[in-house]
């Protein structure tokens, strides 16, 4: 939804989708759509693709059809890059969107800086916590040298922290009793606990004394609804000389807003 508003705002109202085949692709482009369109986009075409091609050029051709502005390509840096280059080689405008994963300087660097400087994009989480400034500073240390900016990175440490802390609060590590703590472990009233051991020690302490805890983000406040889909905060960016700058935010009530059919 974020994605959708930010490219109207940005002036991409007619585009071609590419998409990758698998979970990821199809329910990132069935939400995008949707909104899309509520805000008076157009869709050219949509097209998937499997993962791992030698080529992409009949992809590409098929998205071309119907004269689009922009692609909006929904991919992960590799393929996206050979995406992208064929787009460019077949003679596509070098105007697109990209889904976070593509926020890669893999992916710029392949397809070359000089046809990226209208590219747009948006992250999840915007409002910095101290779970972030932890996140920032200490991420590439005890990753191994992976920096906190690569694709997913930050939620992935937010997944993987919030599922251990349910795990906890669980007592046990089974699928329907993690469900069930998650709310527990990201109670709005609950004790405000942070990443980090130090934090992460305190949080069990908590647990153990039967209180409710709110495990805040590395990538901002985020809310679990009924059924179990997140909402949250977005950074909006864009790709200008080779690096991505941030240009703006999207709060998580915007969203919302989005979602419920207003502009």
């Amino acid at each position: 939804m974020a994605a959708a508003k930010y490219a109207v705002d940005s002036g991409l109202t007619n585009l071609a989708i590419i998409q990758v085949n698998n979970d990821f692709g199809v329910n990132m482009e069935r939400e995008f759509a949707d909104a899309f369109q509520k805000l008076g986009g157009t869709i050219t075409s949509v097209t998937s693709y499997n993962e791992s091609q030698p080529s992409y050029d009949a992809e590409v051709t098929a998205a071309m059809a119907g004269d689009p502005q922009a692609l909006y390509l929904i991919s992960y840096p590799v393929d996206g890059a050979t995406i992208a280059r064929t787009w460019i080689s077949q003679g596509g405008p070098q105007k697109f969107l990209l889904n976070d994963g593509m926020n890669s300087s893999d992916f710029i660097e392949a397809v070359g800086a000089q046809y990226l400087n209208d590219a747009y994009g948006t992250s999840s989480g915007t409002t910095e916590t101290d779970s972030t400034k932890y996140f920032n500073d200490n991420f590439a240390a005890f990753s191994e040298g992976i920096e906190p900016s690569a694709p997913a990175a930050d939620r992935s440490y937010d997944a993987g922290a919030i599922v251990g802390l349910a795990i906890a609060k669980a007592g046990k590590a089974e699928p329907d009793a993690i469900r069930d703590a998650i709310r527990q472990v990201t109670d709005p009233a609950g004790e405000p606990i942070h990443a980090g051991p130090e934090e992460f020690r305190r949080a069990l302490a908590l647990i153990a004394e039967g209180k409710p805890i709110r495990y805040e983000r590395v990538i901002g406040p985020v809310i679990f609804d009924q059924y179990g889909d997140i909402s949250g905060p977005f950074r909006l960016w864009r790709i200008q000389d080779g690096q991505v700058t941030t240009t703006g935010e999207m709060t998580a009530d915007q969203v919302a807003a989005i979602g419920a059919g207003s502009n």
